[in-house]
């Protein structure tokens, strides 16, 4: 009964375009949302921190450090400075594939995007790197419309990489850092069309899935057990495989709707629903190629480890 509520709730709510009339207000100031200039930037900061974002507040009735980093986001450097956008080649670089990374302009972000490239670059790997400090990915196509909605930019710097020409994309979280040359994630992502690891079931890390959102993506709470709970700290996608594109276009569209993202996991909740449903299996468990930071010593037993996680945040 409950869960029929919520989708009836929730169906009314699809029938309506996801409005906010600030929100609306930020847009219709901005002469163009796809070249936008230091002013455009500091309408949309001040937005995301003081904003109402009333689609916030179920996630506000139990807040997390998580909350924080949805409204404390920043385009501009502290002094003002536009957002860096850099592209950076190592090895051969076939232009092929590719490695994204990317930090909000605040805090330690910029720092841990700089040292994570450094490691990249003595690592043995051989492609590209598309590094974005500040801003949004997919700004000229439009990527700030999703600036609101929570961990969308994951999705729009997939996007990204697909128009500029990538065929082997991974993204990775800027706490996830290399012992490899990559050469093993990049040969999964081009055989089988896409790198997704799992880290349990969303039964498993169910208080962390708000139902209201499962209820926007047409999940009932039952079906939880089913569903592999996807990590997209290291995901990767290849843009070549119908169905990874495919995958990549229902993500955009399903985070589009907002309400899917209202949740702990806002990206990962719509990303592992949307694989479950077209029949993909995840890779491998997150554990079995991302090590903990305390584990590094002991990994006899792992031998497949390529990355570990530090703990800064």
């Amino acid at each position: 009964m409950k869960f029929a509520l919520l989708c009836l709730f929730f169906l009314t709510q699809l029938l309506h375009a996801f409005h906010d009339e600030e929100l609306q207000a930020v847009w219709d100031a901005i002469p163009d949302i796809n070249e936008p200039r230091i002013e455009d930037y500091q309408r949309l900061e001040d937005y995301l921190k003081n904003g109402r974002r009333s689609y916030l507040d179920v996630l506000r009735k139990s807040p997390c450090a998580r909350l924080n980093r949805m409204t404390q986001f920043q385009f501009l450097g502290p002094n003002g400075e536009m957002p860096i956008f850099e592209k950076h080649q190592f090895g051969t670089s076939s232009r092929s594939r590719c490695i994204l990374l990317y930090a909000s302009a605040n805090g330690i972000y910029p720092q841990k995007a700089r040292l994570l490239l450094s490691e990249i670059a003595e690592c043995g790997y051989e492609g590209d790197v598309l590094l974005r400090i500040g801003g949004y990915p997919n700004t000229g196509h439009g990527g700030l419309r999703f600036c609101h909605i929570p961990y969308a930019f994951k999705a729009q710097f997939m996007l990204e990489a697909k128009l500029l020409g990538y065929d082997e994309v991974l993204w990775l979280d800027l706490a996830i850092h290399p012992w490899g040359n990559f050469d093993t994630p990049f040969l999964i992502i081009e055989e089988t069309g896409y790198l997704l690891t799992e880290v349990g079931t969303l039964d498993g890390n169910a208080p962390l899935h708000l139902e209201s959102a499962a209820a926007s993506l047409s999940l009932p709470r039952g079906r939880y057990i089913e569903v592999p709970h996807l990590s997209s700290g290291i995901l990767g996608l290849n843009m070549r495989n119908l169905e990874a594109c495919a995958l990549l276009d229902k993500w955009i569209r399903a985070l589009e709707r907002v309400y899917p993202a209202i949740s702990w996991f806002p990206e990962e909740l719509s990303l592992s629903v949307l694989a479950w449903r077209q029949g993909w299996e995840p890779s491998c468990c997150f554990g079995n190629l991302v090590c903990n930071e305390v584990e590094r010593e002991d990994l006899e037993e792992r031998p497949l480890v390529e990355f570990w996680l530090d703990t800064v945040r």
